[in-house]
């Protein structure tokens, strides 16, 4: 498929808002705290996630509004759907945890659901397409926050679940972890018993399951 470069104007985009307060949900690696951003470039397409940075000129993370969010975003986005079930290897999920977060402030975000994208003229694949076409996904991030210097980041819904939320939030690639955010609650390892059960039950939905 051919994906078109974001128009210059970019029209514009629907703001919405995650209220002060709101709780957030993040897979992550345990070196990691929950609200680090990471500002390292992803220039090569199957590397990294949807709305990376390009070339390192912000610093990113992704949250959930929920923990099947988190798992439908972090471990499900690029699963094979020819597949039954659809296993997930165990070393996705090794040195990995799930945390939550809590915004401490309103956080405005450009929205891509609905008709979010179509605003902005894009297509569907913005916010759908597989790891191939990242690089224009993460041009078009780029032209977003440039276009919306005062939005926090890009909100959409996950590829493989509609009846969740996701967003990438961003920050200047100096700034180690997001302001807007910071961890509430427990944190819990992915390879272990606790979650175990739980990825057990986010990913029965999915046809999913933990490869034995």
């Amino acid at each position: 498929m051919t994906y078109p470069d974001p128009p210059v104007p970019l029209p514009a985009a629907r703001i919405t808002t995650i209220a002060a307060g709101t709780s957030l949900w993040r897979i992550h690696s345990a070196a990691r705290g929950a609200a680090d951003l990471n500002p390292a470039p992803r220039p090569r397409p199957r590397v990294g996630g949807r709305y990376d940075s390009l070339d390192g000129s912000y610093a990113y993370l992704y949250v959930g509004d929920s923990p099947a969010a988190a798992v439908a975003e972090t471990l499900c986005r690029s699963l094979p759907v020819g597949q039954s079930p659809r296993l997930i290897p165990r070393v996705r999920i090794a040195g990995r945890v799930l945390s939550e977060l809590q915004t401490t402030r309103a956080v405005r975000v450009v929205d891509l659901t609905g008709t979010g994208a179509a605003r902005i003229n894009a297509e569907v694949w913005l916010t759908k397409c597989d790891p191939s076409g990242y690089l224009h996904t993460r041009r078009w991030a780029a032209a977003i926050l440039a276009a919306n210097p005062d939005a926090d980041g890009i909100g959409f819904r996950p590829r493989h679940d509609e009846n969740t939320l996701s967003w990438m939030l961003a920050a200047p690639p100096d700034v180690p972890s997001h302001p807007a955010v910071v961890a509430v609650g427990g944190v819990i390892p992915l390879d272990s018993a606790d979650g175990h059960h739980l990825l057990g039950a986010l990913l029965t939905p999915h046809n999913a399951a933990l490869a034995p």
